[in-house]
């Protein structure tokens, strides 16, 4: 069972442009239509876990796509009273060229699902920021892959950590209540719901061991600019092990496997952190 809303518009990770100037060109024609097709990801699971929290795929101007999806998700969670302790939030959309949009954000007493919903879709988003980041860097010269591309790529990292923070600023007990059952069955059919489902973090995936790899040809393991990177990253796992701390303990996640979610969240974060 899903909560009817207004569906958020975004391209296909795979259709992202590959340079950050495509972004900040958009960002200039952000009030312009966009005519676009709807496009269902392919993969089961992925397009499960996109109807969950309301995105909707679709081809056509992907820059265009990304930047109002950055614009609006930003502004709906920087509304909150917490987002004033988030600074990387205004950080990423300067590092995409954005304004905050005038639109309804959300309500203080807004309820934990509805928090839920709307940090997760600002996630999305700013996980496409930084597939585009790490995309520029591999389509750079060399001399410069640790440039403009790789600092951008750890802006939009930076925030993905303060939304998850303030995507779970709500009890426990509404989490136990409301917000987890909303994930399992019977209220969700599908079991095992994980964000490992996201097609957008299969692909930031993919672009960081990308990176990686010509990083570790061309650069030294000093570089400044990969040990802030590695932070990023680092941050962002630490903040989805708190949010599972907090809300699971050494209980086991919906994914299941391990009996403890805060072991597994470990492993998951040190295997990504090799990727660099």
């Amino acid at each position: 069972m899903r909560p009817s809303r207004v569906e958020l518009r975004l391209p296909g990770p795979e259709q992202l442009p590959e340079r950050l100037e495509s972004l900040w060109r958009s960002s200039v024609r952000k009030h312009r239509p966009v005519h676009s097709v709807q496009c269902p990801l392919s993969d089961p699971r992925e397009a499960d876990y996109d109807a969950f929290f309301g995105i909707a795929r679709v081809s056509g101007a992907s820059s265009l796509l990304l930047s109002k999806a950055l614009a609006t998700t930003v502004s709906a969670m920087a509304s909150l009273p917490e987002a004033a302790r988030e600074p990387a939030l205004h950080q990423a959309l300067d590092a995409a060229r954005l304004a905050p949009v005038a639109e309804p954000g959300l309500n203080p007493d807004a309820p934990a699902q509805q928090r839920w919903i709307h940090g997760h879709r600002l996630f999305f988003a700013l996980t496409q920021g930084a597939i585009v980041g790490l995309q520029d860097a591999l389509a750079a010269p060399r001399a410069r892959s640790c440039g403009q591309g790789v600092h951008a790529t750890r802006v939009f990292l930076r925030a993905s950590a303060a939304a998850m923070r303030l995507t779970s600023s709500f009890s426990r007990s509404a989490y136990e209540c409301t917000v987890r059952p909303s994930m399992a069955p019977p209220q969700h059919s599908a079991t095992g719901f994980s964000g490992l489902w996201s097609a957008d973090h299969r692909v930031l995936i993919t672009r960081l061991r990308a990176w990686g790899a010509m990083h570790e040809e061309i650069c030294t393991d000093s570089c400044r600019a990969r040990r802030r990177l590695v932070d990023a990253v680092d941050e962002v796992y630490t903040a989805h092990i708190g949010i599972c701390e907090r809300f699971v303990g050494d209980g086991p996640s919906l994914m299941g496997g391990s009996d403890n979610s805060l072991d597994t969240l470990g492993d998951l974060a040190r295997h990504r952190g090799r990727l660099l």
